[in-house]
Parts: C-alpha cells; structure tokens; sequence
C-alpha cells in the first residue's frame, strides 16, 4: 500500500491528509505522468524546430554565422591537438637523438643518463613552450642542424658496412 500527500494528489479529492493507494493503481498513475511528461518534451521540441526553421527560412545568414563559429571553435581545437602533438613529437625526437648518439659512441663509456636527458631536455621544451614560436622555432632549428649531422656520420658509416656486407656475400658466390 502506497500513501499519497496532499499535494501529489491530481484527482482533487486532497482535503483529507492522506490517501491509501494500492501499487497497481500508483503504477497506472506513474504511467500516466511519465507519458504527459514524454508527449509535452516532444511538443517543446517541435516548437524550437519550428522556431529554428522559421529562423532560417527569414534570416540564413545567421544559420551560415552559427556554422562559422561552430567550424572556428572546430579549427582552434584542431590547431591546440596538432600543437600538443607536435611538442610531443620534439620531446621523442630528442630522446631518440640522445639513444641514438649513445649508440652509435659505445666506446665512450656508459650513457651518462641517456634517456633521463632526453626526458630533462623535453621537460624544458615544454616548459619553455609558453614563451613564443621563436624558442619552438630555435628549437627546431637545432634539432634538424642535429639530423643532418647524424645522417653525415650515417652516410660515412655505410660505406664501410656494406663493404663488409658484400664481401661476404661474394666469398658465399664464388663457393
């Protein structure tokens, strides 16, 4: 048995201070309010349909400057993400630098730190991202002088590997 206030009440017969109410009955109720509820929702979204129709029907140039904005809000969420991504691109680049600078000179030692320097240099970058395109841009420069100074050692390098590389492959022919 369900017991109803006063104010829930929607028969009028409220006057008393309660009403006994069995579960079958509540339920149908409940039904009932939730179907209202559902069918005055959809009469409200008809009428900003409606509204939104008659607004672009008399005044297009305001559905062009709400998709205007929408694609303005789009392109500078695009541009942070490619930004985001491109400080992260540095960091991994210059961690790869630093492994591969250590890789190639394993005469010299152990790596002194290698990857927590790449990790410092990134932490720094981006730190320093804040202060302007020209230090990105300084940056940039310096990490590409450093690519083309390992595909220098590279270069000079291959001629010797594949020196060795052939001549085993031919002692291999020539059997």
């Amino acid at each position: 048995m369900l017991i109803k206030d006063e104010g829930l009440v929607s028969n009028g017969t409220g006057a008393s201070g309660g009403l006994t109410v069995d579960k079958d009955e509540g339920r149908a109720e409940m039904e009932q309010a939730t179907m209202r509820f559902i069918d005055l929702a959809r009469q409200m979204e008809a009428f900003f349909l409606q509204k939104r129709f008659l607004l672009s029907a008399l005044k297009p140039e305001m559905v062009v400057k709400e998709d205007i904005q929408e694609l303005r809000m789009e392109l500078a969420r695009k541009e942070e993400l490619i930004k985001r991504h491109n400080e992260k691109i540095v960091v991994w680049q210059n961690m790869l630098s630093d492994l591969q600078g250590w890789a190639q000179s394993p005469a010299q030692g152990p790596a002194p730190n290698g990857l927590s320097s790449g990790n410092q240099s990134g932490q720094n970058q981006q730190a320093g991202s804040g202060s302007g395109n020209a230090s990105m841009q300084q940056q940039q420069q310096m990490l590409q002088h450093q690519q083309q100074l390992q595909q220098q050692l590279q270069q000079q390098q291959h001629p010797q590997l594949q020196q060795q590389l052939q001549h085993p492959l031919q002692q291999q022919v020539f059997k």
